[in-house]
């Protein structure tokens, strides 16, 4: 709890080293570490030997009515009374506890022999030789200056802690007045506050809960007690799951809230219900002008002035804050969460309503035209426009569209309610939703129109548009419509060409009964969209002639090859991006943006990250898509890669049976075979697959699965293997009428052994940023290379970072044949890539000789690696060490 506080505690140090009787106010927010820094300081103290009296002010019975904190110090110094031995001492404890009492019934009135009391009580304590005097929360009683002057006068250090808010109260704000030194604690580092959330109890955190929780808390993330109190919070509430080996944040879309007892929520109920209700309007409305206040407080008919009173302490209090422009808002989003969670349900919607009426009611044009359709569109359907009025809205969206997408989408959502199918003005409304929703990424605005067209159907000629809506909704939310009507619309695939319906590709459901209508869209190009759909379903020769008729060759061959590689991962967001371009923008939520996430990670060997996302695809979306089906399968092919076989087999089992990815299955199985060390029975597998997949299709993915192949072949000195994989490779590119540079380059390259034509591919690879098939190829190279050194090099590097264990494995056996020096370990990022893969393991409870085997080190390095690990950070058994969280944050040595 003290990480991060050295500069804190080398100025407490300073400071408690000068003789005489001296005041130290250590001051900050409540949570920020006080009492921790305190307890540090006592166990300093008292190790050195020095006599400490520790002082819990504000506790125990009394409370706020023991004004002046006797009742805490009578009970500490008779808790440590045997420490010290001073002549009368128990007579003057006697007389402050009877003071004590006196002053209680007097409800806070002062007793004139108070002063003298004290006096005597801490000149007996000070009287056997040098004595520290911790007042802990000393903003907890109204006068706390008697007792921690009466202390000081005796010769006794006094290190008081109080919140920040005591500089605005009376009896508190003397102490600030009369320090001789105040000690501030600001929060702690992004580094430490994660340092202190892997240190806790319980199942290994999921890499992604932290950066969660910074953007949910904002500044209070660096608050040790604010972090540590949302992280039970979610675990008590059921929000953290144990899954996969980690503890992953269920949902994580979803808001955090603060804790119900955090100091902040409890200073809003202290101000009372105005105070409530001003912070869930500032959390609905996402912030709030000085020109809204008028039209809130007609809504709870309350007193401007007590609003802005109220408004005043909010911001005093660092409830709300303010910028410089005077717009009010959130301290964080955890705060407005909490708020908007208090509220009852569909409270966004009502506010939302109330403030569009008293608008349209009163003057209109005063206000700003944006704010007002804001209003109009967060109340849904509920606010009653007449005709010219729904012409202004889409009129303000029109001329918003250029500049301002996002609000022009959700003022043509607000306006497409109020428009009947049978309105000419509906057509071209939808056109632009759905147009701008595609460009935004605000698939959330889909829903409304869903619903009219199942309640009211839709005009003639705007099918293809309510198609695409159903689409892009299905695609991005990961559940399959649950109306029919709308459900019969996915039968169609993008184009309406497909040999299968997009609910039968995405989810894997059977086509409903009647005709299926061809798929022609004004909203993307025909061309566009048979790129799109070509890709996906793996025509590679329908892909590339609408990719040239598109204009796509201006981007050259290496965009079309990046398509093959986006399609075969099942990467929609990106296949979507280089067909789409910038109409299309790249969701970072939704199924497409988080398994956009797992083969990011996955490519560019952050696999931490890359399993991160995996957990989140399944805890998030609980619907099979076939997103889930491709993450699962490279979960497979990492863990198998790191040695985890049993946890490999774990995420193939959840793999659904189903003609989607049948490619990427096999890509995934000859992978796991020849990690595994069964390299011969991988070949055999991929010839079989690769002819099967050739001959009757799907060829999405068959790339892929024919180079891994290959290069396993050449690994293991499979000649004739390795030549039917490339006859098969070129066999794939004339039949299907394509032309993949990099796989070419590559097969043929291993193939014949020619070092000048497998670095050409490998230079493709690194380009493309795939760095687990640039791993393959440079153990594969170096098996001929006239040099091995280089490509082993680079291949240990990137199996370390990725933290590969058979494969670092395979490269000393290489190494061994080749008769040169396995590469080493370069370095202190490279080692902690170990000492981190070493510390997840004793995570999951395995011995050493076990950590050995699983990353193919002798035991006793092992056991060095941990003692070095126990020196560094100070931790004291395999339990604590489990808790840290290395990342190359260790501190270095």
């Amino acid at each position: 709890m003290v990480r991060g506080r050295e500069e804190e505690l080398a100025a407490l140090r300073a400071a408690l080293a000068a003789e005489g009787g001296r005041l130290i106010v250590l001051k900050g927010p409540v949570g920020i570490g006080k009492t921790a820094l305190l307890d540090e300081t006592e166990r300093t103290l008292r190790a050195a030997g020095t006599r400490v009296l520790p002082v819990r002010m504000g506790s125990g019975p009394g409370g706020r009515d023991d004004a002046f904190g006797l009742g805490p110090l009578v009970r500490a110094v008779r808790d440590r009374f045997e420490q010290f031995q001073a002549a009368g001492l128990a007579a003057s404890l006697n007389t402050v506890a009877r003071l004590s009492d006196a002053v209680g019934r007097e409800t806070g009135g002062w007793a004139p022999s108070l002063v003298p009391a004290l006096d005597s009580l801490f000149a007996g304590l000070a009287q056997q030789g040098r004595t520290v005097v911790l007042a802990d929360d000393a903003h907890a009683v109204a006068e706390p200056a008697p007792m921690i002057a009466a202390a000081r006068r005796s010769g006794c250090l006094v290190l008081a802690a109080c919140d920040e808010s005591a500089e605005h109260a009376l009896g508190p704000g003397e102490l600030l007045a009369a320090a001789d030194q105040v000690v501030t604690l600001g929060p702690v580092s992004d580094d430490v506050a994660e340092s202190l959330l892997r240190r806790t109890p319980g199942p290994r955190l999921d890499e992604a809960v932290p950066g969660i929780l910074r953007t949910a808390l904002g500044p209070l993330f660096g608050n040790p007690g604010t972090l540590l109190a949302t992280l039970a919070d979610l675990r008590e509430r059921g929000r953290l799951t144990p899954f996969g080996g980690r503890l992953c944040l269920h949902a994580p879309s979803e808001p955090v809230e603060l804790p119900g007892d955090h100091h902040l929520l409890r200073r809003v109920a202290s101000l009372g219900d105005l105070a409530a209700h001003l912070l869930t309007a500032v959390s609905v409305l996402d912030g709030i002008s000085v020109d809204d206040l008028p039209l809130l407080t007609e809504m709870t008919g309350s007193d401007l002035t007590a609003y802005g009173r109220v408004l005043d302490r909010m911001i005093e209090a660092q409830v709300l804050i303010a910028d410089p422009v005077g717009r009010v808002g959130c301290r964080c989003p955890a705060l407005a969460a909490s708020a908007v969670g208090w509220a009852a349900n569909r409270c966004d919607v009502s506010l939302h309503t109330l403030l569009a009426e008293q608008i349209l009611a009163r003057q209109p044009d005063a206000v700003d035209p944006a704010v007002l359709a804001g209003h109009i569109a967060g109340s849904g359907s509920n606010v009653v426009l007449d005709a010219s009025q729904v012409s202004w809205l889409l009129g303000l969206a029109a001329d918003d569209e250029p500049e301002r997408p996002e609000r022009a989408a959700s003022s043509y959502a607000a306006a497409l309610p109020r428009l009947p199918p049978s309105d000419p003005q509906h057509p071209p409304t939808l056109t632009r939703l759905v147009n701008l929703v595609v460009r935004t990424g605000r698939h959330e605005l889909l829903r409304d129109v869903l619903a009219q067209y199942t309640e009211q159907g839709c005009a003639r000629g705007s099918l293809e548009e309510v198609r695409l809506a159903a689409i892009m909704a299905a695609l991005h939310s990961g559940e399959p419509p649950a109306d029919e009507a709308v459900r019969s619309l996915l039968d169609a695939g993008p184009t309406g060409a497909e040999p299968i319906g997009f609910a039968q590709w995405w989810f894997g459901l059977p086509r409903t009964p009647g005709p299926v209508t061809p798929y022609r869209s004004r909203l993307v190009p025909a061309d566009r969209m048979e790129v799109l759909s070509a890709a996906l379903s793996g025509d590679f020769a329908a892909c590339e002639r609408a990719w040239h008729r598109s204009g796509g060759a201006a981007t050259s061959r290496r965009g079309l090859d990046r398509l093959h590689h986006a399609a075969a991962m099942v990467d929609t967001a990106t296949v979507m991006r280089l067909v789409l371009g910038d109409h299309y923008r790249i969701p970072t939520t939704g199924v497409p943006g988080v398994h956009r996430r797992v083969v990011r990670g996955y490519n560019r060997a952050d696999w931490s990250q890359a399993m991160s996302a995996v957990r989140e695809l399944e805890l998030s979306y609980s619907t099979d898509t076939l997103a889930h089906q491709a993450a699962r399968l490279l979960a497979a092919d990492m863990c198998a890669a790191r040695g985890e076989s049993r946890q490999a087999a774990w995420w193939l089992g959840r793999v659904v049976p189903s003609p989607q990815p049948v490619a990427m299955r096999a890509w995934v199985r000859i992978g796991l075979f020849s990690r595994a060390g069964d390299h011969r029975r991988a070949v055999r597998l991929a010839l079989r697959a690769g002819r099967r997949l050739r001959r009757s299709g799907p060829h999405v993915g068959l790339f892929l699965l024919l180079i891994r192949a290959v290069q396993i072949a050449v690994s293991i000195d499979d000649r004739h293997g390795a030549a039917e994989l490339l006859e098969e490779t070129e066999l794939l590119c004339r039949e299907t009428g394509t032309d993949t540079q990099e796989a070419l380059l590559l097969a043929r390259g291993l193939v014949h052994r020619d070092v000048e034509l497998a670095e050409s591919a490998t230079e493709l690879t690194r380009e493309r940023e795939d760095l687990p098939s640039l791993l393959d190829s440079c153990l594969a190279i170096a098996r001929f290379a006239e040099d091995p050194r280089p490509w082993l090099r680079e291949a240990h590097e990137l199996a370390t970072r990725c933290g590969a264990s058979v494969l670092l494995e395979h490269i000393r056996a290489v190494a061994r044949e080749r008769g040169v020096p396995a590469p080493r370990v370069r370095g202190r990022g490279a080692q902690a890539v170990t000492e981190q893969r070493i510390v997840e393991l004793v995570g999951e409870g395995l011995t050493n000789g076990q950590i050995a085997l699983r990353l193919q080190l002798s035991e006793k390095t092992v056991e060095n690696h941990l003692t070095r690990l126990f020196a560094r950070t100070g931790c004291r058994s395999r339990v604590e060490l489990a808790a840290v969280s290395l990342g190359g944050r260790l501190t270095r040595d």
